[in-house]
């Protein structure tokens, strides 16, 4: 089989810049009309991680969801935004996130629906599934006639990088997200399984990576804004995350999400099976992008990570000069290995920590870090 992935420079977020590359990157693919026709509801699903200004390369970027937006209203059809940030959401907070990352002008603008994933829920039963025989889901994914996902190109604490795959774990509603954690523990390798799972299920008709400005290091929230000046296109989500973890410098098959892929065949082995439209991907990518630590022993055999595990596992830290005190780690640990009271700095036990990094993730201070022991660093080497 033979993927296609379309990819098309875009310096800035300027609307009308957006608006030309997005068309220009899915004409290859046959434009937004070969997946949507006139009175579809399309489901667009954003990256909503947390309330952070676009400027921090957290969130898909409105521009980019504008553009898409009016896309999809020109063929007659109805666009729906819609996400369910990192620890759930309730509709005040999910109102004060729209406002802050941009999308609420977008959908002033444009008179598009928004939908908030926590508020309604499906019990599916995957044909395929190799984790779970069943996977709770927000209900606006199953009753959506057309998905378009909007992922934005980070890199992960716990999955190394973030973008089209990892995008639908964003299709479970608020706190069960929380027990997905906890059944997956601390084995990467069966996250990534449940995140194809999610992905066999409910894949998007057409997925769009806002990569015009990306992030490195300590993504998907504490990382560092690195313009890419890219948008890529494509109708596999396997075949766009593993051109764009090219881009990024990371050996593909490092990447669980890629790799995983690659054994089941829905995904590519290797670039040459993906048709490339538009530019070249050698002289794109970007060789000093920074990783995260965690994904510094990415590649090292199995045998020899279960027998040095309690020398080189990463942990969170609390830096407490950072901390505010706010208890937003605690009430995202899904194992409750945060104890946390009023106006002191939180503490964790170790022991009860499944390293799922959603303390890290979601602190709106970036007051969490990840902490990689040296013998790890030496191992690197």
């Amino acid at each position: 089989m033979l993927y296609q992935v379309s990819i098309e420079k875009c310096g800035s977020y300027n609307d009308q810049e957006v608006r030309k590359a997005v068309e220009a990157c899915l004409a290859p693919l046959g434009g937004l009309e070969s997946v949507v026709s006139g009175g579809d509801r399309v489901l667009v699903k954003l990256n909503l991680l947390s309330a952070k200004s676009p400027e921090a390369a957290v969130t898909t970027h409105p521009a980019i969801v504008k553009a898409t937006v009016e896309l999809v209203q020109e063929l007659g059809a109805i666009p729906v935004l819609g996400d369910s940030p990192g620890g759930g959401s309730t509709a005040a907070s999910y109102k004060a996130l729209l406002e802050k990352t941009g999308i609420q002008a977008v959908i002033d603008k444009t008179g598009c629906e928004i939908v908030r994933f926590d508020e309604a829920k499906r019990e599916v039963a995957p044909a395929k599934a190799k984790t779970f025989k069943k996977l709770t889901l927000a209900k606006a994914v199953t009753e959506a006639d057309v998905i378009i996902g909007l992922p934005k190109l980070k890199t992960h604490t716990l999955t190394y990088y973030t973008g089209a795959v990892k995008l639908l774990y964003g299709y479970i509603p608020g706190l069960f997200k929380t027990e997905y954690h906890l059944h997956t523990a601390n084995d990467i390798n069966l996250f990534a399984d449940l995140l194809l799972d999610i992905h066999e299920t409910y894949p998007p008709a057409l997925t769009l990576m806002d990569a015009i400005v990306g992030m490195e290091g300590a993504g998907p929230s504490n990382g560092k804004p690195r313009k890419i000046g890219l948008v890529l296109s494509s109708k596999s989500c396997t075949a766009l995350d593993y051109v764009a973890v090219t881009i990024a410098g990371f050996d593909p098959m490092s990447v669980p999400t890629v790799r995983l892929a690659q054994e089941r065949r829905v995904g590519p082995a290797r670039l040459e099976d993906v048709r490339i439209y538009g530019e070249r991907v050698q002289p794109l990518v970007v060789e000093d992008f920074e990783k995260t630590l965690t994904a510094l022993l990415s590649r090292a055999p199995p045998f020899l990570i279960n027998t040095l595990k309690r020398f080189i596992a990463a942990k969170p830290v609390i830096d407490v000069s950072n901390c505010k005190h706010c208890g937003e780690c605690f009430r995202a640990c899904p194992p409750n290995a945060i104890a946390f009271k009023k106006a002191r700095v939180p503490d964790i036990d170790y022991s009860t920590c499944i390293r799922c990094y959603c303390c890290q993730e979601l602190c709106p201070e970036g007051a969490i870090t990840v902490s990689v022991p040296l013998l790890r660093r030496l191992l690197k080497r």
